[in-house]
């Protein structure tokens, strides 16, 4: 088999792929909202996008964790359309908690009432964004259980391919307000594509009553996982009192602009680990089934790539970092202390990637709420105590807190027999 062939088949290099296309059209809508819109516009958007996904991404972590576990313990069992409506109990309630976040963080921030885009418009494009990304990342989680990796990214990757050439003639035309509904047919298209494949293909599945029980099992992990959820809404609610809220009362705007010049670059070194965190939970469940031993061999094995992969990824960019200032016209020293900083974390975050899915294998959470909620508290004191003396304190802060984390969890994983040399 050829190397061409080799990747054309490998689900890993078409889960990059197709991160590396959302990624780019990220950059390349910032880029024309900007210049075409202006600064005030590209805020706007950018804050629709947080707005929309901080108070969803929680949920929606764990439906896809939850229905990667679930479809590849029963996959060959059910059909993908079963495994699919098996999630919906689950994913209603996710919608819920995720709706009403929404809507509070919508009615403290001034996105409603900025006067760029009508009232009406906020609300069902932010609807419209809490709901695709739900739907979407329940799919894809089936689809990572079911081993069917590729043909979720041939979607996605074709979705975004779609929104990249549009981009330039929807903003061109329409201005923000198609932008806005852009992003939100980004959201729900792939998601709402999948389930209508998988639907197509339901001929000769299982019955209802076995899918009824795997309701019933999708929904008692979601219960189990409010942990987990727990932990990410303090990640999401520390890194915005950390980036957002302290980066602009000490330093304004221009320092914000570094911190999300930075936050950007820093999701591109975390690329190629974002990409397979579906691959990764597959691995990890179908081991955890083989016995403790297969489970432990395989979580060394994933750490160990992981992090290698976070390093290339974080030296790539830092390597690029004076051409990156350039291009934003910020000062070349401050960049680069914050992606230097920014490297070291997305190290620590490759790691902490296999660490969470590790605890969801085990059916116990706890440890990595306490450990994450005690980083959280640790990365806004040292952000609050350096922040006035310099921005890169947003970077420091993030790195302490992802190395708490690490260095707890080893620790604790180390005194349970999963690491070490009896391991």
């Amino acid at each position: 088999m050829s190397h061409l062939q080799r990747l054309w088949r490998s689900p890993e290099a078409w889960l990059l792929l197709s991160n590396l296309l959302s990624r780019l059209l990220g950059f390349v809508v910032s880029l024309l909202v900007s210049r075409l819109a202006g600064v005030s516009a590209l805020g706007l958007y950018s804050g629709l996008l947080i707005t929309a996904a901080s108070p969803t991404t929680p949920v929606s972590a764990v439906l896809a964790n939850n229905a990667t576990m679930l479809s590849a313990r029963h996959h060959g069992q059910a059909t993908v359309w079963a495994l699919l409506w098996a999630q919906w109990p689950a994913w209603l309630w996710g919608l819920l908690l995720a709706a009403l976040g929404c809507a509070s963080m919508l009615h403290a921030s001034t996105l409603i009432s900025s006067g760029m885009l009508p009232v009406a418009m906020v609300l069902w494009v932010t609807a419209g964004l809490v709901l695709g990304q739900l739907l979407t990342h329940t799919v894809v989680g089936v689809y990572h259980g079911s081993d069917l990796s590729r043909r979720a990214s041939w979607v996605t990757s074709a979705t975004t391919v779609v929104a990249l050439l549009s981009a330039y003639p929807v903003l061109h035309w329409w201005g923000l307000q198609g932008i806005v509904v852009q992003a939100m047919c980004v959201a729900l298209l792939p998601g709402l594509w999948m389930c209508t494949l998988a639907w197509r293909e339901q001929a000769g599945g299982v019955a209802r009553a076995p899918a009824q029980g795997l309701s019933a099992e999708s929904f008692q992990q979601f219960r189990k996982a409010w942990p987990n959820m727990l932990a990410t809404v303090l990640n999401n609610g520390t890194n915005w009192l950390a980036c957002i809220y302290l980066a602009e009362r000490f330093h304004g705007h221009a320092g914000l602009g570094v911190v999300a010049i930075s936050l950007q670059w820093m999701a591109l070194m975390q690329l190629p680990v974002s990409s397979w965190g579906g691959r990764v939970m597959r691995a990890l469940s179908l081991a955890h089934l083989e016995g403790p031993a297969n489970f432990k061999h395989e979580m060394r094995r994933q750490l160990w790539r992981c992090a290698w992969v976070s390093l290339l990824g974080g030296g790539a960019v830092l390597a690029v970092s004076p051409w990156v200032a350039d291009l934003y016209r910020v000062e070349r020293q401050t960049l680069f202390w914050m992606l230097a900083f920014n490297a070291f974390a997305t190290v620590l975050a490759g790691i902490n990637v296999v660490y969470e899915r590790v605890f969801f294998c085990l059916g116990t959470q706890r440890p990595w709420l306490w450990w994450s909620g005690a980083a959280y508290v640790i990365q806004l004191a040292v952000t609050w105590l350096f922040i006035p003396q310099a921005i890169q304190a947003v970077a420091v802060g993030n790195v302490v807190a992802c190395l708490a984390v690490s260095v707890g969890v080893t620790i604790y994983l180390w005194r349970k027999g999963y690491l070490g040399r009896g391991a």
